[in-house]
């Protein structure tokens, strides 16, 4: 099995409002742990934009500037994604979003699975789900966070210490529903679930998941219609 690991770098949280201004993915072999093939580009855009996010990944706004052919490398990652059965994302909803209507990156949108759904082996230590702490907790060392290239990186290293990951993701690509956690605050159990607060539903922990799990939740939890 091969898979495609995609991470992104936006100018804040919303799609709408927002801007993709970084891709980077590698195509993985699941079977022999092994890295196929790896691409990183910045966006070009033909007038500046704003980066506020640039203290976090430190991509300045004229860097962007539209003065190399950052499609080729959309070409190339789009047809990476024909030789996976998954594409992989740490909060694959927000890189998923961004990604979509992006021209000349024509990625299939039904096979996305989000690696923060997966069991690490050392899961039950971390207080969150996120791609720092997993790495802290696993000693795999962070080089440059925030930037795509190296958070596929990462997120590849963690991948190769589940011994079972084949069975994980067939798991994972579960129809998912919404689901609101129950659990007052400070929703410590929650966090530790990949639930995030404030993002899907205001004012809530939420995120989306197999809804056959959701009895397996060590707190109370239902599901939303949306």
């Amino acid at each position: 099995m091969k898979i495609l690991i995609i991470d992104t770098e936006t100018t804040g949280l919303n799609p709408d409002r927002n801007h993709l201004l970084e891709i980077a993915a590698i195509l993985w072999s699941v079977k022999h742990r092994c890295i196929l093939m790896q691409v990183s580009t910045l966006i070009g855009y033909e007038q500046i934009i704003e980066n506020p996010a640039e203290p976090i990944n430190g991509i300045s706004s004229q860097s962007l500037e539209l003065t190399f052919n950052y499609k080729d490398g959309l070409k190339i990652i789009a047809k990476m994604s024909l030789f996976a059965a998954y594409i992989c994302s740490h909060n694959a909803q927000f890189d998923r979003s961004f990604c979509r209507g992006i021209e000349e990156l024509e990625l299939p949108m039904n096979n996305w699975i989000d690696t923060q759904d997966l069991v690490y082996p050392k899961s039950q230590y971390i207080a969150s789900t996120s791609l720092n702490n997993l790495a802290i907790a696993h000693r795999i060392p962070i080089v440059d966070a925030h930037r795509a290239l190296n958070d596929c990186q990462v997120l590849v290293n963690l991948l190769a210490l589940i011994p079972d990951l084949e069975i994980q993701l067939s798991k994972a690509a579960r129809p998912k529903v919404l689901v609101k956690s129950l659990e007052e605050k400070p929703g410590t159990l929650s966090k530790k679930h990949g639930f995030r607060w404030n993002s899907i539903i205001p004012f809530a922990w939420a995120k989306y998941m197999p809804e056959e799990d959701i009895s397996l939740l060590p707190f109370k939890a239902i599901r939303v219609r949306s």
